[in-house]
């Protein structure tokens, strides 16, 4: 049987439009802060479905790369902590490669959480 009836995905985002479009304008002022952020949230929320884990696959390999190890990037991701902590990338030839790993992890977790952010960090760079 075929399932029409409205995803995760589209539930959130119908929440959302919702929220924003129903309750967001007539919230009191002290409570404004606290609706904002529920607003975030669901945002946040809507971003992490519609993207899946589709950048998990490049950056595993982005850090697999640097530690020598296979693995998902849930699992290789305590991995690089520790061989930071441990001192692995203190040379000056291995930071570089460290710094371009940990611009794409945070550059995958702007997009999500707040990709305004990003998009202004890349007109920023573009000057």
């Amino acid at each position: 049987m075929i399932n029409d009836d409205p995803g995760a995905r589209d539930l959130v985002a119908i929440a959302l439009r919702s929220f924003r479009e129903t309750i967001l304008p007539v919230v009191p002022a002290d409570q404004r802060f606290t609706a904002l952020m529920i607003a975030n949230a669901l945002g946040v929320a809507e971003r992490e479905l519609a993207a899946g884990t589709a950048a998990e696959p490049t950056l595993a390999a982005a850090v697999g790369g640097l530690l020598g190890e296979d693995g998902d990037l849930p699992d290789l991701l305590p991995s690089l902590c520790a061989a930071i902590d441990g001192g692995r990338f203190d040379a000056p030839d291995r930071q570089a490669a460290l710094r371009a790993v940990l611009k794409d992890i945070t550059r995958a977790r702007l997009a999500l959480s707040n990709p305004k952010r990003l998009a202004a960090e890349g007109r920023d760079t573009d000057r």
